[in-house]
């Protein structure tokens, strides 16, 4: 279920260069859980929809961290002191993996909005495979993730057959060659054991203005608040 959000300040305490990401280590009393995000009016202006999602690479009891690309808009407005005008929390968590699960994590682009998930495993005693299209910066990833590069197709079948949960954050176009590499590795693959992130614009972390809105196989839902994570099976890819 989704917690109602509320109106608060993220205090940004210090900025750190991983490769070519940004990671924005915020103070906030933000209480989110693996999966959820943060509504950020991050430029000034009086538009109250006006905000863009922030995905927490890190979550901790006293805030978050979010990594950024170095050439992101955003950093021209957020510096270490500075505070932001933020929603949270918002979106569904996608709720914590069973004890000693083995999590499958598929990333082409940036794996960082998925590390909270992986650390969520960790804590309960789970293993994390990160399968990723390109190498990324290993300081910004936790020493005890397995990770492989290459492709991520051939990858998901190979690996497929071990994992408890998958969890999915890469271009849409990879969706269905992803789904039919499971299903290809796998006598049977149960509802929600592959979930794929879902995050178009989200302005207003409601679903009232309908910007967000995931064509499914129930219909069209809100990834602000439905999402942004969705069953793989169920997304119309």
């Amino acid at each position: 279920m989704m917690q109602a959000m509320r109106q608060t300040i993220a205090h940004c305490q210090r900025i750190e260069l991983l490769g070519q990401r940004v990671r924005l280590h915020f103070e906030c009393v933000a209480a989110l859980a693996p999966g959820q995000f943060v509504l950020a009016r991050v430029a000034p202006a009086f538009d109250p929809y006006l905000r863009r999602s922030l995905f927490p690479s890190v979550i901790t009891p006293n805030g978050f961290a979010a990594d950024l690309a170095e050439d992101d808009p955003a950093l021209r407005f957020i510096a270490p002191g500075s505070d932001v005008d933020v929603l949270t929390p918002a979106g569904s968590p996608v709720g914590g993996p069973p004890a000693a699960s083995r999590l499958l994590l598929i990333a082409d682009q940036t794996p960082a909005v998925l590390l909270p998930v992986a650390a969520r495993a960790i804590e309960s005693g789970g293993s994390v495979t990160l399968l990723l299209a390109q190498p990324y910066p290993l300081d910004a990833l936790d020493p005890r993730l397995e990770i492989r590069v290459g492709s991520l197709p051939e990858l998901a079948a190979d690996f497929a057959p071990t994992a408890d949960l998958v969890f999915i954050h890469t271009a849409q176009s990879l969706h269905r060659p992803i789904a039919q590499a499971l299903a290809s590795a796998r006598p049977t693959v149960a509802a929600g054991f592959a979930r794929a992130l879902f995050a178009p614009p989200m302005p207003c972390g409601t679903g009232a203005c309908g910007a967000c809105a995931v064509r499914t196989a129930r219909g069209w839902k809100p990834a602000c608040t439905e999402g942004p994570f969705f069953n793989l099976a169920d997304l119309e890819t």
